[in-house]
């Protein structure tokens, strides 16, 4: 949210910095279609190293899924909050929605559409912000 100091632009700004990363669009999206709003780090990095790897989350294991929990806690997970996009508490290890999430998903969408049309793909179909799925 901005505050008295904040001008539209420096929001935006940094939001669009935080959308500069794969990694920090998939926690938006996969934070953005949870039922409460709610996610443990853990639950983040298996489903990005699924997504990443193209396997079930269930197979995103050793390695590759150690290399995106330590990024994600080193780096990301950071500057989304430093965006305001998520609340994340390092103590217990869980991520949850912030005052900017809706923002930055929407911006996410508006972004796929604009590509996608500038390419000459077929235009998305319409997009019910309740239920918002974003993929990369």
């Amino acid at each position: 949210m901005m505050n008295g100091n904040e001008n539209l632009s420096d929001v935006l700004a940094e939001v669009y910095h935080a959308l500069s990363a794969s990694r920090r669009c998939h926690v938006i999206q996969l934070l953005s279609e949870s039922e409460d709003g709610t996610l443990p780090v853990r639950d983040l990095a298996r489903e990005i190293a699924a997504i990443e790897q193209g396997v079930p989350p269930e197979r995103a294991t050793g390695e590759p899924y150690r290399n995106v929990y330590n990024a994600l806690s080193q780096t990301h997970l950071s500057t989304l909050s430093d965006a305001e996009i998520i609340i994340y508490d390092s103590n217990r290890q869980t991520v949850a929605a912030g005052p900017n999430l809706d923002i930055a998903s929407l911006l996410i969408v508006l972004n796929q559409a604009t590509y996608q049309t500038l390419r000459g793909d077929s235009l998305p179909e319409p997009v019910d912000f309740d239920s918002t799925s974003i993929s990369d």
